[in-house]
């Protein structure tokens, strides 16, 4: 029988460092706290279900990642078919009237709110290799392994991502300009 204990020990020694790092990727695949800490409990029950199957620990993060994608995947095909309302830009009118403590706050808040609809408005084969460079700090090899995709097409992945989002970080400006 498995020591129960020993698995949670280990388990919380681990994979716990990158709780952080698997929210904040779930909150840039999803774009809500909500839906981003449900995603994060989700994966962590399922990494501790199968921990046991983790073979090497140095590729942790990783493996939660990848589990967190699927997940993410997986929700997304399922929901692809519903409508969904963002309350919280019902209940403001206007950008501006995001009650903040400080007007950096508040520039702060409008211009995260932007780049989640930016990233929302990606392709998956873009967002995942974007999420993993700039919030997990993966490598283009790292990447590269996790994915199961060649080096180059992650290099090419990533320069398209960042143009897309650019670009649609342009046109939200010019919209907000007019």
């Amino acid at each position: 029988m498995l020591n129960t204990k020993k698995t949670q020990d280990s388990f919380e020694m681990i994979a716990l460092p990158y709780l952080d790092f698997i929210y904040k990727s779930a909150y840039r695949f999803c774009g809500n706290q909500t839906d981003a800490e449900d995603l994060t409990q989700e994966t962590f029950e399922i990494a501790f279900e199968k921990f046991t199957q983790l073979r090497d620990e140095r590729k942790c993060k990783s493996w939660l990642f990848i589990i967190l994608r699927n997940l993410y995947l997986k929700q997304l095909g399922k929901y692809r078919k519903y409508h969904f309302i963002d309350f919280e830009k019902l209940s403001y009118n206007n950008k501006n009237e995001i009650p903040c403590s400080t007007e950096e706050e508040q520039i702060k808040k409008v211009m995260d709110g932007e780049l989640q609809e930016a990233l929302n408005k990606l392709k998956e084969k873009y967002k995942t290799p974007l999420i993993l460079f700039y919030i997990g700090d993966f490598s283009y090899s790292e990447i590269a392994k996790t994915l199961k995709i060649p080096l180059g097409t992650v290099m090419s992945r990533i320069s398209r991502g960042k143009i897309s989002l650019k670009k649609e970080l342009n046109e939200m400006t010019v919209k907000i300009d007019n």
